[in-house]
């Protein structure tokens, strides 16, 4: 099965790290080390879905606030609309959106009882290649 048919949701990840949009940028940090990821999930007190916090965007704070960023949040520093994509779409379809939008990573999004989109995976520009290399035929 190539990247024509499987599902973004087959090979995307479950396992999501969330940081609540209070955190301290020292609190960021420490959870990027505990985690091993390259991005965190930003959630409102209620658990609602508030952007993402990357590598990336702590390299762009960094920039931005100097020596300032000991006093930032994560809600300072979020993105707060990252790209995202259902877990029913093709691993072609998720590739081509990366390419078109020049980003690494989508948040993978399920329809909630409350009428809104939650977070339930995270698929990496890696997953994809690691598909692709475990697909080939030798």
């Amino acid at each position: 099965m190539g990247i024509d048919e499987k599902t973004v949701a087959e090979v995307m990840s479950r396992t999501l790290y969330t940081i609540p949009i209070e955190a301290t940028f020292s609190q960021i940090l420490d959870t990027f080390l505990e985690a091993k990821v390259s991005a965190l999930i930003v959630t409102a007190p209620n658990g609602e879905f508030m952007g993402i916090v990357s590598k990336t965007d702590v390299i762009s704070a960094l920039k931005k606030f100097g020596s300032e960023i000991w006093e930032k949040t994560a809600e300072d520093i979020l993105c707060p609309k990252p790209y995202t994509i259902e877990g029913e779409a093709t691993l072609k379809e998720a590739a081509r959106k990366m390419l078109n939008h020049r980003v690494h990573r989508l948040i993978v999004v399920a329809p909630s009882s409350v009428g809104k989109y939650v977070p339930v995976g995270m698929l990496s520009a890696t997953d994809i290649l690691r598909e692709l290399a475990l697909s080939h035929p030798s």
